[in-house]
């Protein structure tokens, strides 16, 4: 390994990006909407000069920066030979080196979750994008994506040597890293052996797409993505005191903001935005949008901005930072999560199955040994049978209606 090599990670929600360095020079993974202003202060702070920004492949589910930073920092934006883009500079291929100070990356080129995917090796880690994520794989219904190929692929990363660092492009669970010997046990996917049964287990799931698809890979691939004025909590709760023309634009869904919220902030859920564009444009006022983690906005803010509506901010990091921050919320006015609703109900009956069976009849010990496979079985499937039931609830229905409007890039 490279003695003086460092590998940076940032965060824009679930999704992950890095900054690979070594002898003055650096590497940008992936680079996401929300960060360039990041991305340049770690850049200035330890003196590297941008000398690659990789897109591992065309984005689906978020807005990239590679064109923002290519023309921003002058760097050379590499993709694969099979990527549509019109900002690429230059073309990878499978076992290509990217040289960056004293190290070096290995292209692998790694079809499946679209087929222009790749991931790079080196350094004793794996960057692996969308393609092995921690306990999942990417989903294989984007761009010519194919479960056979995410197969062969997962079976050539099985190859490289188990203390290999993996880091993935996403994490919905907020987990930072994994090791190849630690996915060859717990993830499913990668433990599969059987080509056939990996094929027919992938192509049974049906999991919504992300919200704007079809735009967002247009941008992406045409390099279009504005660069979008990120604003601290802090700094747009000054904004908003000073200027009365310019409030809060929450794009959560409508069973997030019941739970928590900004006071006198306007909540539009983003899969509603198109058919609000013409009332949001015509108080000409200016907006800060902001999600939960800050992987929403940006495409809010985009499809704002393309409407027309130029003064628009993005609060980085979302509900979560500006709670963090201990900033004030609006909480617990109405709306109870799916979650707490299955531990009350499931905890009702257990009580109520032991307290018949003492004092009624002792049949009814077997309503907490049902209730007991039930919680077992969600757990070993993620699949809860008892929630999917309460979603069928006309309360959950128009609480969870726009939550469901969107998907993720991970088939878990």
């Amino acid at each position: 390994m490279t003695g003086d090599f460092k590998a940076k990670q940032f965060m824009a929600g679930s999704c992950y990006s890095y900054i690979l360095s070594s002898k003055g020079e650096a590497l940008i993974i992936d680079p996401h909407i929300s960060l360039p202003a990041e991305y340049g202060s770690y850049l200035n702070k330890n003196k590297l000069t941008l000398k690659f920004i990789v897109d591992t492949h065309t984005h689906a589910d978020h807005f990239s920066s590679a064109a923002i930073l290519k023309k921003k920092y002058g760097a050379q934006l590499l993709m694969h030979e099979k990527a549509i883009s019109s900002v690429a500079d230059a073309r990878l291929k499978d076992n290509d080196q990217i040289t960056v100070g004293a190290a070096s990356f290995k292209v692998i080129y790694t079809p499946g979750h679209t087929d222009d995917a790749i991931s790079l090796y080196g350094e004793g880690r794996l960057f692996t994008a969308d393609v092995l994520l921690i306990g999942s794989v990417g989903r294989t219904d984007f761009q010519n994506g194919s479960p056979e190929s995410m197969f062969d692929t997962l079976q050539r990363l099985k190859a490289l040597p188990d203390d290999t660092l993996v880091f993935p492009g996403h994490d919905y669970h907020e987990k930072r890293s994994s090791t190849i010997a630690r996915e060859k046990i717990d993830n499913p996917f990668l433990k599969e052996e059987n080509k056939e049964a990996f094929v027919k287990n992938m192509r049974a799931k049906v999991i919504p797409k992300p919200f704007n698809i079809d735009n967002i890979i247009r941008v992406n691939r045409e390099g279009q993505a504005a660069s979008l004025e990120i604003i601290s909590p802090r700094e747009a709760m000054a904004l908003i005191a000073k200027d009365p023309q310019v409030k809060l634009l929450d794009v959560r869904s409508a069973l997030e903001f019941i739970q928590v919220h900004i006071k006198d902030s306007t909540n539009v859920p983003i899969d509603i935005i198109p058919a609000k564009i013409d009332e949001l444009s015509q108080f000409k006022q200016g907006y800060i949008v902001f999600c939960r983690t800050g992987n929403r906005s940006p495409m809010a803010a985009d499809m704002l901005i393309q409407a027309g509506i130029h003064n628009v901010k993005v609060m980085d990091g979302g509900m979560q930072r500006w709670q963090k921050e201990g900033l004030p919320v609006i909480k617990g006015e109405g709306g109870i999560s799916l979650e707490r609703q299955v531990r009350l109900i499931a905890g009702s009956l257990v009580l109520a199955g032991i307290m018949l069976a003492l004092f009624a009849h002792w049949v009814f010990i077997f309503v907490p040994v049902f209730v007991s496979c039930g919680l077992i079985y969600a757990g070993l499937t993620d699949n809860c049978l008892m929630g999917m039931l309460l979603m069928k609830l006309p309360y959950n229905k128009k609480l969870y209606k726009t939550k469901l409007g969107g998907g993720t890039c991970s088939m878990s």
